[in-house]
């Protein structure tokens, strides 16, 4: 029924078609089946309506079927039941007649109309399926619209308290719900929107909140656990004050699940599921917005590194190591509550201290360091007591470098916090440490991680220099003791294409776990280059001796990369010589064995450098299959002038000799030192005296031109000439 009057004309209608069959009627109502008024004709003058009329109108709405008589005064009322198809209660139409005309039963009445009533019926039906079909549309469409509004509110920035409180906002907005409320203790989150509910009423709420919403038919009211990580509630969602009848129990159930799982996922990407800590990339925003829009006393960071974990996670299991991550993420919410805390990886966090400087900065730091260091895990005599090292940096300690285009700030504050929490590991961990830049040990740290960037570049793009210093046979006797032979260096290349010395870039290499990358690159390269000439370089004896790290050493998958590196480039073996310290080899002593066992099957030839400046030297050289010992240079500096320096290299030279092994003496700096070295029993001399570092590739071509073949074809060419 479309258009007012349309409807009146459908509703006079009805009037003259129930005059027809009872003319004597004065009156009319019809009440859909909520008792609300359809349409009505008062008689003229109204009839006072009375309780047992109100009982019996709410007797037919209830009940199905039937009809009553209701004595109104001078007016009688005839109440009778309209049926939908089922025969369920669809509403009521009343007939006033006057008293003295009111001669019939109620059933009488309800026979005589029921042409009139049938065609009503029909009409209510429709009408209320119309409206049940509207009902279900617009509480689809106020569904999907929420959906949608939530689906996009969680792909803004991580700020997570905005975004929670925008998807209850969007809660009662689609939803037109009185209150929507969110708890979450743990992580001090308290969201209302809304009418009031008290902190009790909502902990109440958190405390009977079961692993299904709590809702039911005839209740506005839904509440829906929020869990962590690990499956258990860590809080509730409350949606109370649904409109009417329009949401099921079952939809409510289903929307409010679909919000929470949004909110985990909201609160997953915010904290740290382990510790409930910010997670690294929400606390990152905050510190960059912060140093860019810092004003008045500058932000303090902290660094924290947990000491050794590593031991309690191999000797008691990774569930209590987590157990240690977990309580050191509590003691920081509660130490530091207010100011931002993180955990960036693994076992390490970070902490934004606002209005803080470095007194009280330090202080939190002991007090956090002191709680940590009293706890205890594991049992017997399985025990890890726990301790922290921590760094402590004013972000005005550091030149800053601008903002970006975008906003993004440098980590250099972080970076300093790092460095002090690196110099109290350094000083005998579970300490804290301000970055002071007077501090040398701190400054030259500090310089390593800038150096970092610069090397992880270089070694992607290859800016690196390959160069070759001659190691000379102490006397030449024309023989195997005469062959060609090059240390393999290498150099980083700065930007104006400067070559940076070792002791530049490889205190950042190793402190950063950079040395296995930069191992892999000079391997690689020296093979391809070498491979490049290998006959004519294997028919001139040569041999190029490769130094490698100890991270190389440690690292399982390298034994493999060189196999495959050497195989690849198709340089025979026994040109190689790998280098590897004393102190290198004893601390990867199962690792460095198998290492040099397995390519000394091959052929590969090992030196063993530094020789001498361990407590037992002679006594590892049993475990280790080398063909060279390295002496140290700081027994060649003062060879012709300190008798020690003599007595052990004479020592090492008859061990070798014993041995069968040949002797390489470095830092050889002038003549005198090298005719003693002779006398000595020294095989080989290395230093600046002898030959200068440069380019392998140069030094690869100078020894090829110089090769008997290489001199027999240039007298050839002079012949024809």
């Amino acid at each position: 029924m479309e258009g007012g009057n349309e409807r009146e004309q459908v509703l006079a209608d009805y009037g003259a078609l129930l005059r027809a069959f009872l003319p004597q009627v004065s009156g009319f109502y019809s009440y859909s089946q909520d008792g609300s008024s359809l349409w009505s004709e008062e008689s003229n003058p109204p009839v006072p309506l009375t309780t047992d009329y109100q009982t019996a109108l709410t007797a037919l709405l209830t009940e199905p079927g039937g009809a009553s008589r209701v004595e109104l005064g001078p007016t009688v009322a005839y109440l009778v039941s309209l049926l939908n198809e089922k025969r369920q209660p669809l509403g009521a139409l009343v007939l006033l007649v006057p008293a003295g005309a009111a001669t019939m039963t109620a059933a009488d009445c309800a026979a005589l109309v029921l042409p009139a009533s049938r065609t009503l019926e029909r009409e209510l039906s429709l009408r209320v399926r119309l409206l049940e079909g509207y009902r279900k549309l617009s509480v689809q469409a106020a569904e999907e619209r929420l959906l949608h509004e939530v689906e996009h509110a969680v792909q803004g920035p991580p700020d997570c308290q905005a975004m929670l409180g925008r998807i209850l906002g969007l809660c009662r907005h689609y939803l037109q719900l009185q209150t929507a409320a969110l708890l979450i203790p743990g992580k001090s989150i308290a969201l209302l929107h809304g009418e009031s509910l008290s902190r009790v009423r909502l902990q109440s709420l958190l405390d009977n909140a079961r692993d299904a919403a709590a809702d039911a038919e005839g209740s506005d009211l839904s509440t829906v656990p929020v869990k962590g990580a690990a499956g258990t509630s860590i809080g509730v969602l409350v949606l109370q004050g649904w409109k009417g009848p329009e949401f099921s129990a079952r939809r409510r159930a289903r929307v409010a699940r679909y919000v929470v799982t949004h909110i985990e996922s909201v609160l997953a990407r915010a904290y740290d599921g382990l510790t409930g800590l910010s997670s690294w990339p929400v606390f990152e925003l905050l510190m960059t917005a912060t140093m860019v829009r810092s004003v008045g006393h500058p932000p303090t960071l902290m660094y924290l590194d947990i000491d050794r974990l590593h031991v309690a996670n191999d000797s008691l299991g990774r569930d209590v190591g987590d157990q240690v991550l977990a309580s050191l993420g509590l003691i920081l919410r509660e130490e530091l509550a207010g100011h931002a805390t993180t955990r960036i990886a693994s076992d390490r966090f970070a902490a934004l201290l606002m209005d803080t400087d470095q007194e009280t900065a330090r202080q939190l730091g002991e007090r956090v360091a002191a709680r940590f260091r009293q706890l205890v895990f594991g049992q017997g005599d399985r025990l890890y007591r726990p301790s922290v090292s921590i760094g402590i940096a004013c972000v005005s300690d550091v030149e800053m470098p601008a903002a970006a285009a975008d906003g993004s700030v440098d980590g250099g504050a972080l970076a300093t916090a790092q460095v002090a929490c690196s110099a109290a590991k350094d000083r005998g961990r579970d300490r804290v440490e301000i970055y002071q830049s007077a501090d040398l040990s701190i400054v030259q740290r500090f310089d390593d991680i800038h150096l970092v960037g610069h090397i992880s570049n270089a070694i992607e793009r290859g800016r690196l220099a390959l160069l070759g210093q001659p190691i000379v046979a102490v006397k030449p006797d024309g023989g195997t003791n005469d062959r060609p032979y090059f240390e393999v260096l290498v150099r980083l290349l700065g930007d104006d294409g400067r070559q940076m010395l070792p002791a530049e870039f490889l205190s950042a290499a190793e402190r950063y776990q950079l040395m296995e990358a930069l191992d892999r690159w000079v391997v690689a390269s020296t093979l391809e280059l070498i491979g490049r000439d290998a006959p004519r370089l294997q028919a001139a004896g040569a041999r190029f001796a490769i130094n490698l790290s100890g991270q190389s050493l440690g690292s399982e998958p390298f034994l493999g990369f060189v196999q495959q590196q050497l195989e690849r480039s198709g340089v025979p073996p026994g040109m190689v010589c790998f280098e590897i310290t004393e102190t290198v080899a004893v601390a990867n002593l199962q690792r460095a064995q198998t290492f040099m066992q397995t390519l000394r099957r091959t052929g590969c030839h090992f030196s063993l450098d530094d020789f001498g400046t361990g407590l037992s030297s002679f006594a590892y050289l049993k475990l280790f299959p080398v063909d060279t010992l390295k002496i140290d240079g700081s027994f060649i500096r003062d060879l012709s002038t300190n008798v020690v320096s003599q007595s052990m290299v004479a020592a090492i030279a008859e061990v070798a000799r014993v041995m069968r092994l040949d002797t390489v003496a470095e830092f050889v700096e002038n003549e005198a030192t090298l005719s003693l070295l002779g006398k000595l029993g020294i095989t080989w001399a290395q230093g600046y005296f002898l030959g200068e570092p440069a380019l392998l590739s140069q030094g690869i071509a100078s020894l090829l031109a110089s090769s008997p073949a290489a001199k027999a074809a240039r007298s050839a060419d002079q012949r024809r000439g």
